[in-house]
């Protein structure tokens, strides 16, 4: 009889000592869920940064090829305003 209740005592300690494990095991992962989800927040918060630069870039590069499509255009409409050719130039020049 000693004997199956000295089986048990030890199974007993057995069991609490895995179980105290497991808390501590469970505490650990926990501890490791929060610091990792902290750093997806963080990673979340610098790629909405990051994404807002890039389109106040891309909106940026959108109007500074309009501004130049603009200059091209007034470039290529200068020699209408001029009068057109070097010819039409100098008989500008000569009725002044």
């Amino acid at each position: 009889m000693t004997s199956t209740y000295d089986a048990k005592v030890r199974e007993v300690e057995a069991l609490r000592d895995a179980y105290a494990s497991s808390n501590r095991e469970t505490s650990r992962l926990a501890a490791e869920v929060e610091a990792l989800s902290k750093q997806v927040a963080g990673q979340k918060a610098d790629l909405q940064a990051l994404s807002t630069r890039a389109g106040a870039c891309e909106e940026g590069l959108a109007r500074e090829k309009r501004e130049s499509a603009d200059r091209d255009r007034g470039f290529a409409d200068l020699p209408k305003m001029t009068g057109g050719d070097k010819e039409g130039t100098a008989a500008q020049s000569a009725a002044e």
